[in-house]
């Protein structure tokens, strides 16, 4: 079934990107726990970013098969999961939650079929340091901006609250 088609606005993606977060987040998570739980001592933070990748890398082949995709250039350093979030387009304040419910925050600025930026998705990934845990789905946001230091701000404004 494909959830997106080439017309969708920046909004339309955020929603059904979260809809099918919504519906898949717990079984994945319950379905590779084990696994999970097993690599975090030895991977810490990269473990939450090989869970995305499970959760994330269907419905983001489906985004780029309606003719969507980043607007960012991959770098031969940059750290990628699940195919399309950049490490260093991410921001994580300790203040941004509790030490076991911490808040990484990655951005996207999204281009159509036709090249064209047409806004930005935030995707809110909610994890802990002290122990394997996703407290949260994680959540995606749309914002109408591409440009870069809006986009920093706006995370700041959201988030710092």
């Amino acid at each position: 079934m494909t959830l997106f088609n080439q017309n969708m606005n920046i909004s339309e993606l955020e929603k059904t990107l979260n809809a099918y977060v919504e519906s898949n987040w717990k079984k994945i998570l319950e379905d590779n726990r084990e696994e999970l739980e097993t690599l975090f001592p030895e991977y810490e933070d990269a473990t939450y970013g090989i869970y995305a990748e499970k959760l994330l890398v269907p419905v983001w082949q489906q985004v780029e098969d309606a003719g969507f995709h980043s607007a960012a250039e991959v770098k031969e350093d940059d750290f990628v999961i699940a195919g399309f979030l950049l490490f260093r387009h991410s921001l994580e304040k300790e203040q941004w939650g509790t030490p076991s419910n911490e808040k990484r925050v990655f951005w996207l600025t999204i281009k159509n079929r036709q090249h064209e930026e047409i806004g930005t998705l935030l995707m809110e990934m909610s994890h802990s340091h002290a122990s394997f845990s996703i407290p949260a789905p994680p959540k995606f946001l749309a914002l109408q901006t591409t440009n870069g230091r809006e986009i920093r701000s706006r995370i700041r404004s959201i988030y710092n609250k």
